[in-house]
């Protein structure tokens, strides 16, 4: 078939039928912009099914949301608050969709988005707060159905999709909006988020503020599409295009997508074509200056605020007496809070530690104590919980049906558990940890996602804050560095961010580790990247007994918990593992062998090397203990100094890179607090610091028997 052949084809069973944007059947935009206010304040068809009162209070709104923005950027200016990213000139757009919402529906913001916030009910005075640098500006008052407003762009998609999908789970009919601008659409998230929510057709509206400037970047630039839109028809669901300066029209095409959502009729994408009169931010005022004064000339012909005022002089519904009252009201009310904020005193700085974790760890009590002169509270209650050994139960477990066995009971014990990832359904996972848990509880509790690790831990994000436990699970750990940016800016961060009001409960698994042949991007140790990250706990076990007494804990921690499984573990070894509930306490290490001449610590799959290098070593006269970490944030350091005291030589191992390690953090520890007692200087035996190789060299690279016994004989004898 010649190409033109191709081209030309119809669509049979024989030919190919090409798809392209004619098939839209519009040749401009402006062809399906639906405009209910023209420019000039006069209607587009029938008068809207809106009473004044409402009319009036969307007015109100518009002239509230200008004062706030022109106020914030003048006090930016002035640095009173710091940066500021102003909304001049998007007031009808967001105005509109808050109004379509209704009590119990929820909003997803972006930064943009203050007059969309303060038409929500966000007291001015908490966004003058933030803005100012403070964080108890987005510490949302209870009743308030509103996540924090994200700064990384478009990163908060996938987080109303999530929130979406736990408030139907638990039987609610409420509708969650999200925004974002043009340029976020050109981000994986808004992807991932539109497609999630069409597969599973949840009740969210994407909004598309497209203001026409990602900072300097113009709209042509982030898409080719003759729309954003029409985008939606690709994720199975509609798009609309709207006036976003048209306050009626964007009230009505939103009421339009909450009411057919709430009625399970999925999700809409509707792109408000607005403009943004002012800069990026305060911090950024070159880019406005890119713009055409006749571009801005046009767009502000198109004021939102003025349209409405003329619509409703038209209908009888405002004079200048009443106008003037709006203004003035708007004003006393911007005034008062900016005198609030005035009168806002500086927090304290200690309070910094404060919403890290659900109670600081032993290293935040020890730092806030040498940073403020605070007392030393008592030890962390992770660290006091005692431990209660349990004997019998299942013979024969490995880790994959350990971890099995803690996710049956979690699932069973607690309605809001909610399993899901790639292939964690009917086919049980890759590794085959989650066999049985879907038929058993069903597809609404255990499920498949499509292949979007973005996706997964944005989803986390709006599912632990809509009210479920959640548990995600990656197929590899070479996989999670796409979703490293929702799991390190929100996952981590939400409880701080929001001075608690949002606490991101629930556990990111996934297998990590060499030595199973795997190809590239299968095999390595990433417990650094999350260890250095506050605000998450990160657990590795190395036996079955473990695994499923820490994976317990994780479902009860009160804290995100990263649990990582050694793959290289997960058959072997096996061992009685009790089937009645049982916890081990996260941030608790184990002597897992007595000892007095030399202390060896490491975790997860280096256990096994490290405690046959113990035995070897026991033949040579060499006494070792051996610890294991089992967590490796927060590191037990009394159990791990309680060792050093006694042995006097330390060898620490672990299978990711040497430089920066968690070797290089307790070895600095030990050295800081029990250098007087080192009879040697400590060693560290890891994985090189380069990447994992291929089957072919694997076992060169890994930590093995004969490197950790070698560095323990030359200890013993220094």
């Amino acid at each position: 078939m010649t190409e033109s052949e191709f081209q030309k084809s119809s669509g049979s069973d024989a030919v190919p039928r090409i798809l392209s944007e004619a098939d839209f059947r519009f040749s401009e935009p402006a062809d399906v912009l639906y405009q209910r206010l023209r420019p000039d304040g006069t209607l587009n068809g029938k008068d809207p099914d809106m009473p004044p009162e409402l009319l009036k209070r969307l007015y109100e709104r518009l002239v509230f949301g200008r004062v706030f923005d022109e106020k914030a950027s003048n006090l930016s200016t002035l640095r009173e608050i710091g940066t500021y990213a102003p909304g001049k000139g998007q007031e009808g757009c967001q105005v509109g969709f808050v109004g379509a919402l209704e009590e119990g529906d929820w909003f997803v913001p972006m930064y943009r988005d203050s007059a969309g916030m303060l038409a929500f009910g966000m007291p001015a005075v908490k966004l003058l707060q933030y803005w100012g640098g403070d964080e108890r500006g987005m510490q949302i008052p209870d009743g308030i159905n509103m996540l924090p407003l994200a700064v990384p762009v478009a990163t908060q998609l996938p987080h109303a999709v999530g929130l979406a999908m736990a408030r139907r789970m638990q039987g609610e009919k409420s509708v969650t909006l999200v925004t974002t601008g043009d340029g976020g659409t050109s981000k994986g998230d808004f992807h991932e988020a539109l497609n999630f929510a069409g597969v599973y057709d949840l009740p969210v509206v994407f909004g598309v503020e497209n203001n026409q400037w990602a900072i300097s970047v113009k709209r042509n630039h982030q898409t080719a599409s003759k729309t954003i839109a029409q985008k939606a028809v690709a994720y199975g669901f509609e798009g609309i295009l709207v006036d976003g300066n048209d306050v009626i029209a964007c009230y009505e095409a939103t009421k339009y997508a909450v009411e057919k959502a709430r009625r399970g009729g999925g999700p809409t994408l509707i792109e408000y074509s607005t403009y943004r009169l002012g800069p990026h931010t305060t911090a950024e005022l070159v880019s406005n200056k890119l713009k055409a004064p006749e571009e801005v000339a046009e767009w502000e012909k198109r004021n939102p605020i003025t349209r409405l005022e003329a619509y409703l002089r038209s209908r009888g519904l405002m004079d200048d007496r009443q106008k003037e009252a709006f203004v003035l009201a708007a004003q006393k009310k911007m005034d008062d809070a900016v005198a609030a904020y005035r009168a806002t005193t500086t927090p304290d700085p200690s309070v910094m530690f404060d919403y890290m974790y659900s109670s600081p760890t032993q290293e935040l009590i020890d730092e806030k104590a040498e940073a403020f002169g605070t007392a030393p509270n008592s030890p962390a209650p992770d660290q006091t919980v005692p431990e209660t050994a349990l004997s019998g139960g299942r013979p024969g477990v490995n880790i994959r049906n350990a971890v099995n066995m803690a996710l049956r009971e979690g699932l069973a014990r607690n309605s809001k558990v909610v399993l899901f990832g790639e292939d964690v359904g009917k086919n049980g996972g890759v590794f085959q940890v989650t066999r049985g848990l879907q038929e058993e509880f069903g597809p609404d509790r255990v499920f498949d996602t499509p292949l979007a690790e973005l996706g997964i831990a944005g989803m986390f994000v709006g599912l632990s804050a809509g009210g479920m436990l959640p548990v995600a699970e990656f197929q590899f750990e070479g996989f999670t560095p796409p979703a490293f940016d929702q799991i390190f800016g929100h996952i981590a961060r939400m409880r701080n961010r929001t001075r608690g009001r949002f606490v991101p409960r629930g556990v990111i698994r996934f297998p990590y580790g060499a030595g199973i042949r795997a190809p590239e991007h299968h095999s390595d140790s990433p417990e650094a990247y999350y260890a250095h990250t506050p605000g998450l706990k990160v657990v590795i076990p190395s036996n079955p007994y473990d695994a499923k007494g820490l994976l317990c804990a994780a479902l009860d921690e009160p804290n995100p918990v990263i649990f990582m499984e050694p793959k290289r573990l997960y058959d072997a070894p096996k061992m009685d593992v009790p089937e009645q509930e049982y916890s081990i306490p996260i941030g608790k290490a184990k002597v897992a062998r007595e000892g007095s001449d030399i202390t060896l610590i490491s975790y997860g799959a280096m256990m096994v090397p490290t405690l046959s290098a113990a035995e070897e070593l026991q033949t040579q006269s060499v006494s070792c203990e051996v610890i294991d970490l089992r967590t490796v944030s927060p590191l037990d350091f009394p159990t791990i100094l309680g060792s050093v005291k006694k042995t006097g030589r330390v060898v620490i191992v672990h299978e990711a890179p040497k430089t920066l390690g968690l070797g290089s953090e307790i070895a600095a520890t030990v050295a800081d607090k029990a250098l007087d007692y080192l009879k040697a200087p400590v060693r560290r035996v890891t994985g090189f610091d380069t990447v994992v190789p291929l089957a072919k060299l694997e076992d060169y690279y890994i930590p093995g028997k004969e490197r950790i016994a070698k560095a323990a004989a030359e200890l013993a004898r220094y």
